[in-house]
């Protein structure tokens, strides 16, 4: 296990977890947050997918 390893697990374990990605990307040392997006795009994708999920639930029942 390297330290990269780490570094990535650690970044998609707080944004699985609904922390705030501004405060991943400061977590993580990046400049931008734009970085940070790009290379966590996968996981921000797989939690756009949970909030239109949990919106069509809502909204089925109602």
């Amino acid at each position: 296990m390297t330290v990269h390893f780490l570094r990535h697990a650690n970044a998609t374990l707080l944004l699985n977890s609904g922390v705030d990605l501004k405060i991943v990307s400061a977590h993580l040392g990046h400049n931008d947050i734009k970085t940070t997006a790009n290379i966590y795009a996968d996981v921000l994708k797989s939690q756009q997918q949970k909030v239109a999920q949990i919106i069509e639930f809502n909204l089925e029942n109602d």
